[in-house]
């Protein structure tokens, strides 16, 4: 029977209300690392995560198993 390979890459890119300038330099490192943290209990694995002052990007591999309707 033959195997099939899905790799789903996303990218997300999210801002803060009203692009207020919220995601301070102290607080970036502690949500890069919650935002890894739930890629992962979602059997996604996070390549890249990175952000600025008042928006973050997300870069993904998306796992087969949720359901995306």
């Amino acid at each position: 029977m033959p195997q099939s390979l899905a790799q789903v890459l996303v990218h997300l890119i999210f801002s803060t209300k009203s692009r207020e300038r919220f995601l301070s330099d102290d607080i970036r490192p502690e949500l890069h690392s919650y935002m890894a943290t739930i890629l992962k209990g979602m059997d996604s694995s996070a390549i890249l995560i990175n952000s600025l002052e008042d928006h973050a990007h997300v870069l993904f591999h998306l796992s087969k198993n949720p359901c995306l309707v």
